[in-house]
């Protein structure tokens, strides 16, 4: 069957995020839209997934853990995690790769963790969009322990582009922001990278994903085939 999709939407915890990115408008304008997946995936950090799972709980859809990694060479890829505990653990492995620099909160906005009822309860003190310091090399070898999908980010875009790096690292897929540009990548994703509540994707903004079933498992056999 087949299922449509965003799995690349950024909520308040990243700096470049409206204030409107909170869980509950994410999920209540997905399911507007007409989605069956999504992911929430701020920059270098899954410290909001715990209650965006909660929440997913109350919905029809199927939630992904998710985050977008910058890696040290300076670009960006997306990972997937089967379990909400994969991805929290995996949370405290990106925290000592962190370059842990202070920014101007007026300038790059803040970086809020909020509750079930969208309330803000901390701020996250250290700029998440800065490159860890960690190479996709040893980011491979660290996911080893992880069941986890991995795809580059927004390949056909001029910043932040791991296109360089396809051949020497293959990964699960490849994420483009204008599909036709795609020319030989066997699995090709089309997601939003929202970072406003009006850019999540609806049904039929992408070709979907044909899946057996709306279930973790069939997503991450998906990437398998």
């Amino acid at each position: 069957m087949k299922y449509s999709y965003d799995i690349h939407i950024h909520s308040v915890l990243s700096p470049c995020a409206d204030v409107l990115m909170t869980p509950n408008n994410i999920f209540n304008m997905a399911s507007l839209k007409g989605l069956d997946i999504i992911a929430i995936t701020d920059h270098n950090s899954t410290k909001q997934l715990s209650i965006c799972y909660e929440l997913s709980q109350s919905y029809d859809m199927l939630f992904i853990p998710g985050v977008e990694i910058t890696v040290k060479e300076d670009f960006d890829v997306l990972c997937y995690f089967k379990t909400i505990e994969d991805a929290i653990s995996f949370d405290k492995i990106l925290e000592t790769y962190n370059q842990k620099n202070s920014f101007d909160h007026e300038t790059m906005g803040n970086q809020e963790i909020v509750n079930i009822y969208d309330e803000v309860i901390n701020e996250y003190p250290y700029l998440l969009i800065d490159p860890l310091n960690l190479s996709i090399k040893d980011l491979l070898h660290i996911l080893k322990d992880f069941e986890h999908v991995l795809i580059y980010a927004h390949i056909d875009k001029d910043y932040r582009s791991g296109i360089n790096y396809i051949d020497k690292y293959p990964l699960d897929g490849v994420e483009y922001r204008h599909i036709e540009n795609n020319k030989k990548h066997q699995i090709v994703l089309k997601n939003s990278d929202a970072h406003q509540i009006i850019d999540i994707l609806e049904k039929g903004d992408n070709e979907g994903m044909i899946l057996d079933d709306l279930s973790i498992d069939s997503f991450f056999r998906y990437f398998s085939k």
